[in-house]
């Protein structure tokens, strides 16, 4: 709940930032998400309408109008250059997982949106107290920076701190991996529906084992019955 929570705010925040942001900024928002298999990160970058050709041309390499597969992998790798992020104060490379470019109409009217998703094979699984730190210097004369960290989906992982530089080119995260805390609340918050479900699966095999049994001395009764019918009518 708290995750989905966490989302809803994220995207609420993310499209009001592309309404309402200055026009003469380019907007990039990172997202970071943490899992035992490791980070991900989420960049949206949206270009103000008094940017957007510029940041247009700076993508479409060959000048023709269009931004090719080759050029959107072109862009996104020039802003992997321009971004890092470390695990304990050791680098941990960030790879490309999907890129999504809008069209140039939606870049000239102020709302498209590129999104890079990135992930990190570097794990997160190691017990104990971590630091994570993330930067993002790209193209800084022309942009604002905006930095969130989702709840982790994994029980695993807590967060216990966080710090921004005032500009939010770099975020500092602190938190705590506990592998064991998984499985037992695993066990421990089971939901009770799940119990009643066995439960009620017992009972039905029980029926199902017990039937023919029933239906034997329901036969056996019935029997008895006619049996007696006939000595009685004699008498």
């Amino acid at each position: 709940m708290k995750r989905l929570l966490a989302c809803v705010i994220c995207a609420f925040a993310s499209q009001a930032t592309a309404a309402a942001h200055v026009l003469d900024e380019y907007v990039q928002a990172a997202q970071i998400t943490l899992a035992p298999s490791g980070a991900r990160v989420e960049i949206r970058l949206v270009p103000g309408v008094e940017v957007a050709n510029r940041i247009f041309r700076m993508i479409d390499l060959d000048h023709d109008g269009q931004i090719s597969a080759a050029e959107q992998q072109a862009y996104a790798q020039r802003v992997l250059l321009d971004i890092a992020l470390e695990v304990d104060g050791r680098r941990a490379p960030l790879a490309l997982a999907g890129v999504e470019f809008p069209s140039r109409r939606e870049m000239n009217e102020g709302i498209g949106a590129i999104r890079l998703n990135l992930a990190s094979e570097a794990p997160l699984d190691m017990t104990g107290e971590h630091q994570l730190s993330f930067r993002n210097y790209h193209l800084p004369k022309l942009s604002v920076y905006l930095i969130n960290a989702l709840v982790p989906s994994s029980s695993e992982i807590k967060i216990s701190g966080q710090t921004r530089d005032p500009l939010q080119h770099e975020m500092r995260l602190s938190f705590h991996v506990n592998p064991h805390v998984s499985t037992a609340n695993t066990e421990a918050t089971k939901p009770w529906t799940g119990a009643l479900w066995k439960g009620a699966l017992m009972v039905g095999v029980c029926l199902v084992l017990l039937f023919p049994v029933w239906k034997q001395l329901r036969q056996n009764v019935r029997r008895r019955h006619d049996e007696q019918i006939p000595d009685s009518a004699a008498r």
